[in-house]
């Protein structure tokens, strides 16, 4: 059985429905914020497939602040925000806790 169709969701505005609950007025943009840019994508690609698995061998499948060797994450050593690069040299090993804390030490940092 279809859907009924529904009124938009912004408050006030009579028009029916087209995408995400809002008319065509309302609709959100081609490219709402949780979504990455065709460029990003491909940066993105290029680091998981060469500079990741590079670093995780680099390091010995080890985090390089305490050892662990479970729930290992890839991190930036100087944020892409901060002029880092996506190099091998500007990546390092990390567990999810010391990703976690270092994270919160750089968004400290100016």
């Amino acid at each position: 059985m279809p859907r009924a169709a529904s009124v938009c969701l912004v408050r006030g505005c009579p028009r029916r429905t087209s995408s995400a609950g809002r008319c065509v007025e309302h609709a959100p943009s081609e490219r709402p914020w949780g979504r990455k840019s065709p460029r990003n994508l491909q940066r993105d690609s290029a680091w998981e497939r060469r500079v990741r698995p590079r670093a995780l061998v680099r390091d010995r499948f080890a985090c390089v602040a305490c050892g662990a060797r479970e729930h290992l994450e890839v991190d930036h050593i100087k944020p892409i925000a901060k002029g880092g690069t996506w190099t091998l040299d500007n990546a390092q090993t990390l567990c999810k806790t010391c990703h976690f804390t270092k994270t919160q030490r750089d968004r400290r940092t100016p």
